[in-house]
């Protein structure tokens, strides 16, 4: 092309050479203006049907399309010419037909109209290679390859529909060759990602699993990444090929099966490797499984003894390009590990933190990045990966001081993973005298993680205050608002001991020098104007002296100090009279103040004496109630929107610590205490407490069950729950019970949360779900939720949620849903035990079937019979409208969206008959080994004068329509 098109090499240099942008679009304007008349020359009487000018010559037509090529490239926009476009791409000349296909590729967009001429010229070119490909092999590979490259840039949505699968044919097909395979797999999994129920995983597995045992690495490379794509998507779809993948990553690590093009200095094929992990790691409980076939037990044992020989052969190498393929296909083996949690082998995991403690000291800086993140992971699984950890803490505390920013980070990371109630402190002070000299880019992500770990980790909670005022005094800068709030809150929720005390004596200290930072002052201001007066009579610590020192802060402080300010001047004047006289011209000057905060406060609490008796005044200045225990305090939630939900140190800190239980615990206990103390004095003032020890106690033996007064709206939700993929299906002022579902063919996945909605814990809380004969389940859970002894169960903190996830299939048709039975005990030691339905009907197992009117009433006259049928007629409430069509059209919603019915447009003769056929499917099989399916067929018939409808339901099998009846009438009346 460059040998012949000289009038493109002379156009290019024209604009290389151009001096200014003006000039360049200039020279641009005009050489579109002229491609523009050699396009349109000769047009009325030399034009072809797709609007291409036949009097160019071949030369001309590829020249002037490499021009538009390059403008498009360069910025500028082409909106003609696509017609010589398409004629390129129809053209048999191979040079022809490449221009065409790079220009389609760039010039035209999957909505464009004029892409439906050209779809047949793809198809040709794809399905080219099935016919005898002779001599001439390598130009049809070729076309078919770039028909591949040309639908996966387009990729529009009507492309996808009209071509895959013809891609998916050259994909699986025999006869294609190595090349076309590649660029098949790598096309088909654009056309995925663009749209992601292009077809079902169940059925396209098997043909994956054919082009797993192709011998030609590129096809298996390629071919791992559309499965990883599929996989992602539709993990248990893939689930069977494991072994496939496994057998594979066996011959490239133990038996080097690998030819000469695809080694990676003496690396077999490293980027396949990685792949090939990176899909083992969709599947962590591969080695939990416990009724595994002997097949996939000896895949299992093949893929441990693959890892195990990543993790011993795997070292630094002099070649930078070997020691990163190396260390890339390790650090993915360690991910894996990281993914099989504690199932996997302890051997593995104990290579595994020797090998990455032996890392995080070598020079190479990515090597030790990767080191210091995966060892964070790792330490995560068990205590034993802890405590191995804990032996590289001296050196991960040296990487803290690494001219690399990015290594400072993962060894901050590390640092916080690693720490226990056994290093805590010493973590921490570390981390604090390393503050001084630690450079801006990384201090507020310290001060964050010191700030979590203290609270975590504190066995004294004056530690706790000392450490975050040692943070003000150093980096009072990065320390954020939700730092010291979360100081407040810790004092003020725990009364106990001599913690308020404490805190308000240092803090009035450490407010006393003139230079104090802002955020000193504020938290300051804020403990002693709620716990001031619990030193107020330490000499030096008085109400006037508290004032003092706060209010020589008063200048330098920004308005948000000066309104805290203001609140703590007004609580200090309440309870020290010789504070009124100090405070009552600072509220006087502040009534003008131009902060309209400040303005307000001093102003309300001038007036307040002078408006409310002294008994309301000592009322509304009285100290702050305690604040409540949120599930994630506004550290670990500024911290899990900077590193992310799966990161290590939100897993860390989202887990409760020894410490906080036992926090939690005596907070629990002594609120308990109060509460039965209130209760006892109450029965002895009633003087009924032998009525109490003995009437009540026998009365709290029985559980306490669902209210008579919530069972309708009980009812309503479950019936909702049959049609809707989420919702509520129970709530009272315990326990809210949501559940989310979708289901493919005779398969469902149903997860159901149980979120406790009280301030207090629930505890021993249990789910049992009885086995039906028509549903096989799988049930995985919560720790705890699933056990069946008394004792047993978990506990549910305050705002929190336990998790239950279902796996089922429908082996039969079935008429009614399986029951769930939820039992716990409140903290007051009161059971409760809820009886419910999951609401799994047959219908969630239907999928819809689109049918001529002809063939619908042809099997609905087949289906006559008592035993195939059920019919009923149902009222429609009296608050429902009038049945029109607008009504017609919520009916139709409800067999379509609601019931998985297909609506059978044609069959129904007036505007009141709704018709719809579906097939319930199951996963039983018959004798050839096919799945039992069962046709279904419904039709809802209005009556607008009598206001009623008639359900009438077919199919072959009597719990069948009876299921569909009963869901289809109860839909309706919620209509």
């Amino acid at each position: 092309m460059a040998s012949q098109a000289k009038g493109l090499q002379n156009f290019i240099s024209d604009l290389r050479n151009a001096k200014s942008k003006e000039e360049e679009s200039s020279r641009v304007e005009r050489e579109l203006a002229k491609i523009r008349r050699k396009f349109a020359s000769g047009l009325s009487s030399k034009s072809n049907e797709d609007g291409s000018n036949t009097s160019l010559s071949s030369y001309q037509r590829k020249k002037y399309v490499w021009k538009l090529v390059y403008i498009h490239v360069l910025g500028y926009e082409v909106d003609f010419g696509h017609s010589e476009v398409l004629t390129l791409v129809k053209s048999n000349k191979f040079s022809e037909k490449q221009v065409g296909y790079v220009a389609l590729s760039l010039l035209l967009r999957g909505s464009d109209p004029l892409m439906n001429s050209v779809v047949n010229s793809i198809r040709s070119d794809l399905v080219a290679g099935g016919a005898s490909k002779g001599s001439n092999s390598v130009q049809i590979d070729t076309a078919q390859s770039l028909a591949l490259c040309s639908i996966a840039n387009i990729s529009g949505l009507e492309l996808i529909q009209a071509l895959h699968v013809e891609v998916q044919h050259n994909l699986v097909s025999k006869t294609s060759s190595p090349n076309v395979k590649k660029k098949s797999a790598l096309c088909l999994l654009r056309l995925v990602r663009t749209s992601p129920n292009l077809f079902a995983g169940r059925e396209f597995a098997p043909h994956i699993a054919q082009l797993l045992q192709d011998r030609h690495l590129g096809v298996l490379t390629s071919t791992m990444s559309l499965l990883n794509g599929l996989a992602v998507q539709h993990p248990t779809e893939y689930e069977t090929l494991i072994p496939y993948v496994v057998h594979i990553l066996g011959m490239l690590v133990i038996k080097k099966a690998c030819g000469k093009e695809y080694l990676y200095y003496k690396t077999p094929s490293p980027w396949l490797q990685i792949k090939l992990l990176k899909f083992l790691q969709l599947y962590p409980n591969i080695l939990a499984e416990k009724d595994a076939n002997p097949s996939s037990k000896a895949s299992t044992a093949q893929l441990t003894q693959v890892v195990q020989k990543i993790l011993t052969e795997t070292d630094v190498s002099d070649s930078i390009n070997k020691s990163n393929a190396d260390h890339a296909i390790l650090f993915e083996a360690v991910n894996l590990i990281v993914c099989w949690g504690p199932s996997g082998p302890t051997q593995l995991r104990e290579a595994a933190m020797k090998l990455l403690g032996k890392f995080i000291s070598v020079r190479e800086p990515n090597i030790r990045y990767l080191a210091l993140m995966t060892m964070a992971k790792l330490a995560q699984l068990d205590t034993g990966s802890a405590e191995g950890v804990k032996k590289h803490q001296t050196t991960v505390l040296v990487s803290l001081k690494d001219a690399d920013i990015s290594v400072r980070r993962r060894a901050l990371d590390l640092l916080f993973v690693m720490c226990d109630s056994d290093n805590a402190e010493m973590i921490v002070d570390e981390l604090v005298n390393h503050l001084v000299l630690a450079d801006a880019a990384i201090r507020e992500e310290m001060v964050l993680k010191i700030a979590i770990l203290a609270e975590k980790y504190a066995t004294d909670l004056r530690w706790y205050v000392d450490t975050i005022l040692k943070l003000i005094s150093i980096s009072g800068d990065h320390v954020s608002d939700p730092i010291w709030h979360r100081v407040v809150q810790i004092v003020t929720n725990h009364p106990q001991g001599d913690l308020q005390a404490y805190a308000a004596a240092t803090l009035l200290v450490a407010a006393s020098p003139r230079r104090c930072h802002e955020t000193a002052v504020r938290v300051a201001a804020y403990v002693l104007g709620e716990f001031g007066f619990l030193i107020a009579e330490r000499p030096g610590m008085s109400g006037e002296e508290q004032f003092r020192i706060l209010h020589q802060h008063w200048h330098s402080s920004d308005e948000t100090t000066r309104a805290i300010l203001i609140s703590t001047y007004a609580k200090l004047a309440n309870l020290y009279e010789e504070c009124r006289p100090l405070v009552a011209p600072v509220f006087a000057r502040c009534k003008n103040s131009v902060d309209v905060e400040i303005q307000q406060r001093s102003a309300e609490y001038a007036a307040m004496r002078e408006a409310f008796s002294p008994e309301a005044v000592e009322d509304l200045l009285r100290e702050m109630p305690p604040f409540e225990d949120k599930e994630q305090t506004a550290l670990e939630l500024r911290l899990k929107d900077k590193e992310g939900e799966d990161s290590a140190t939100f897993v860390k800190a989202a887990r409760p610590s020894v410490e906080q239980r036992q926090r939690a615990a005596q907070a629990a206990a002594a609120a308990r205490e109060v509460e039965e103390e209130a209760q006892r004095q109450h029965y002895e003032e009633e003087g009924g407490e032998e009525d109490y020890d003995e009437e009540d106690r026998l009365q709290d033996l029985a559980p306490v069950g669902i209210p008579k007064e919530i069972i309708p709206a009980m009812r309503k939700a479950f019936s909702n729950l049959c049609t809707c993929p989420s919702g509520v299906l129970f709530e009272n002022n315990f326990i809210q019970i949501g559940l989310k579902h979708d289901y493919q063919a005779a398969q469902g996945r149903i997860t159901v949360f149980f979120g406790n909605v009280t301030s207090n814990l629930l505890k021993h809380v249990r789910i049992s779900i009885d086995d039906c004969d028509h549903l096989r389940m799988q049930k995985q859970g919560t720790e705890g939720l699933l056990d069946d002894e008394e004792g047993g169960g978990c506990s549910v903190a305050a705002r929190t949620q336990a998790k239950l996830l279902i796996l089922v299939e429908t082996l039969a048709p079935f008429d009614d849903a399986p029951a769930m039975r939820v039992k716990f005990e409140t903290t007051e030691g009161i059971k409760h035990e809820y009886p419910l339905r999951l609401p799994i009907v047959a219908t969630c197992f239907m999928e819809p079937v689109e049918l001529a009117s002809g063939a619908f009433m042809q099997r609905w006259k087949s289906l006559e019979g008592q035993e195939r049928e059920c019919q009923e007629i149902v009222k429609a409430p009296q608050s429902a409208p009038e049945i029109d069509e607008e009504y017609m059209e919520k009916i139709r919603s409800i067999i379509t969206d609601g019931l998985h019915f297909g609506h059978c447009q044609g069959c129904d003769p007036t505007p009141w008959t709704i018709s719809g056929a579906a097939t319930y499917r199951t996963g039983s099989k018959d004798k050839n080994g096919n799945n039992i399916n069962v046709g279904c067929l419904v039709r809802v018939e209005a009556n607008p004068q009598a206001r009623a409808f008639r359900v009438t339901t077919r199919t072959l099998h009597p719990l069948c329509s009876k299921a569909v009846k009963n869901v289809a009438l109860v839909s309706i009346k919620l209509a």
